[in-house]
C-alpha cells in the first residue's frame, strides 16, 4: 500500500513539474524570429527541434531569457538566445555575446553549453575542446538589465589532461591579467 501511495504522490509531482515547465515555457518567441535566428547563428537543428527545445528564465522585471537549441556534437551543444517581453513577443531580441576565438575578441550569436543562473542574473559557457574537459573556452556574462556583459573568458589550447576550469587564473584571458 506505501509503494502505491509513492506512486501516485510521485505522478502527481510529474504532473504539477511538467504543467509548471509548460506554464513556465508559455513565453514563445515567434516562429519567425527562430528561423531568422537560427539562420543569423548558422545553426542546423532542425526548427520542430529548436523550438520543441526551447526554454524559458527570467531576466527581471517583465524580461525572460528564452534559450533555444542550434547545434549538437558528441559533448557539446550550441543555443541561441532571446531577450523576450511576454507582453510583446513578437519584439523578442537575439542576443550577442562577446567571445574570445581566433586569438581575438569577436561577436557571436550563439554559446556552447550555455548555463544560466537567475538568482544571480549570470550566464556561462564552457566549449570542452575534448570530452573531459581539460582544454577549451569558458565565458561569463551578468545581465546588465538591457544584454549581457562579458565578465571573464578562459582559454587553455593543450588538452593535456591537466583539470581546465574558471578558477585558475592561468588561462584567463579577459580580464587581462595584472
Amino acid at each position: 500500500m506505501k509503494f502505491s501511495i509513492a506512486v501516485v504522490a510521485f505522478s502527481c509531482a510529474v504532473i504539477i513539474a511538467s504543467a509548471a515547465r509548460a506554464e513556465q515555457v508559455d513565453p514563445a518567441v515567434p516562429k519567425n524570429l527562430i528561423v531568422e535566428g537560427l539562420k543569423k547563428a548558422e545553426c542546423d537543428v532542425p526548427l520542430d527541434d529548436a523550438v520543441a527545445s526551447a526554454d524559458v528564465a527570467s531576466l527581471g522585471g517583465r524580461l525572460k531569457l528564452v534559450t533555444i537549441s542550434c547545434w549538437r556534437a558528441a559533448y557539446n551543444f550550441g543555443s541561441i538566445l532571446f531577450a523576450l517581453d511576454p507582453a510583446a513577443p513578437g519584439k523578442a531580441r537575439q542576443l550577442r555575446f562577446q567571445i574570445y576565438a581566433q586569438k581575438k575578441f569577436m561577436q557571436s550569436y550563439q554559446l556552447s553549453n550555455a548555463d544560466y543562473d537567475e538568482r544571480t542574473r549570470m550566464l556561462g559557457s564552457f566549449h570542452k575542446g575534448s570530452g573531459v574537459g581539460d582544454c577549451g573556452s569558458i565565458g561569463e556574462w551578468k545581465w546588465t538589465g538591457a544584454n549581457f556583459k562579458l565578465t571573464g573568458w578562459w582559454f587553455k589550447e593543450d588538452c593535456d589532461g591537466e583539470p581546465f576550469d574558471s578558477d585558475d587564473k592561468t588561462w584567463r584571458v579577459y580580464p587581462p591579467k595584472r
